[in-house]
């Protein structure tokens, strides 16, 4: 096919030539009409199709699909809207399934790794069309992970369950629709940037724009971490700096959905968040985290999708955030002599984020 392709090029054919199944577009008004099965079809298409038939490679009609709306590994795509659509049975039917994996009877139960495998590739798919939802694989990623046999059974504990339940809450709530639009914008295109900091005396949240800081005293789940018996000394002496940092952009979220609340005519859609530590840069972009991160993870993914926010969260260096971090250390004077005139609330309660420490293996929970 790669030779069909440069035959293609060779004779200035804008070629829709695929390997499987692959897909492209075309103006509605650049059609041709191709007679053996006397069908208009976009003209790339048709001069596809009639190099194929020159060079005598064969092709069957049912694949040779065009139109305005097309289904695209299971979904349906609109590029005039720019919209991928999950049809409403495929949805149905990956909440059942969800939900039929979640039912746990008296006394516990048990699947398969295969059968874990197959719900989290079906919910992968889904990303497609949902994807600030990754957080509602970390419990399983966690059950699956060194394991090969595949008809090795797991039990489904309730870490699995709040993560697949919180996934088809959203799932549930959504219309399906995921719009198609640029995240490629600028920092500087942001409606709101905001700098995060952490220490372990506090959190330290700075807005430039408005003249505006926040700090708060490290959120008691911090301490529940290092008092947990299954956390190592190497997990210990890293946390809780990076839990507070992670911790520090989700309240940043929350504060800046409070205050679109409470500043109606405000419209604000980019943000921007600064960070200087590179794990949580890491899991705000993949959304992917180790269970006890997670829950700051869909804390934040639920403030997303309630408010239409799209977030770029990103690194700078330690010594440019000067401001976020004299907050989060309670140097206020320090903070005032880089930006004068600096507003800081010390007053702000902190979001309730549930959390859940790393336990003792369990025998029976890792089988």
């Amino acid at each position: 096919m790669g030779l069909v392709s440069w035959i293609a090029n060779d004779r200035d054919i804008q070629s829709m030539v695929y390997i499987d199944d692959t897909f492209s577009a075309e103006l509605a008004n650049h059609i041709s009409y191709y007679e053996p099965y006397d069908i208009f079809v976009p003209t790339p298409q048709a001069e596809t199709l009639r190099l194929w038939d020159h060079i005598g490679l064969p092709h069957e009609r049912p694949k040779q699909i065009s139109g305005p709306t097309l289904t695209v590994i299971g979904f349906d795509v609109d590029p005039n809207a720019m919209t991928f659509t999950m049809p409403e049975l495929k949805r149905a039917e990956l909440l059942a399934a969800v939900r039929e994996f979640c039912a746990v009877p008296k006394g516990g139960r048990r699947h398969s790794l295969r059968n874990y495998w197959q719900l989290a590739g079906w919910i992968n798919w889904s990303f497609n069309v949902y994807p600030l939802l990754k957080p509602g694989l970390s419990h399983v990623y966690e059950k699956t992970k060194g394991k090969t046999n595949p008809d090795a059974g797991i039990f489904v504990n309730r870490g699995v369950i709040d993560d697949l339940s919180w996934f088809s809450r959203h799932l549930s709530n959504s219309t399906g629709v995921h719009l198609i639009e640029s995240l490629g914008w600028e920092p500087s295109d942001a409606d709101v940037v905001a700098f995060c900091d952490a220490s372990l005396k506090g959190l330290g949240i700075y807005f430039p724009e408005l003249g505006l800081g926040y700090q708060s005293s490290p959120p008691s789940t911090a301490l529940k971490f290092t008092e947990s018996p299954a956390a190592t000394e190497h997990e210990k002496s890293g946390f809780p700096i990076f839990y507070l940092e992670a911790f520090c952009v989700c309240w940043c979220l929350h504060q800046i959905a409070f205050l679109v609340r409470e500043n109606g005519n405000v419209r604000v859609r980019k943000i921007t968040i600064w960070t200087d530590n590179s794990n949580t840069f890491d899991i705000f972009n993949s959304l992917h985290a180790k269970p006890f991160y997670n829950e700051i993870l869909k804390s934040a993914v639920d403030v997303l999708i309630a408010n239409d926010f799209q977030l770029r969260v990103l690194l700078l260096p330690g010594k440019k955030n000067v401001v976020a971090d004299a907050l989060s250390r309670w140097q206020n004077d320090d903070a005032a002599e880089y930006h004068p005139g600096l507003l800081i609330d010390s007053l702000t309660l902190l979001p309730q984020i549930p959390f859940t420490p790393p336990r003792e293996t369990l025998g029976a929970d890792e089988i």
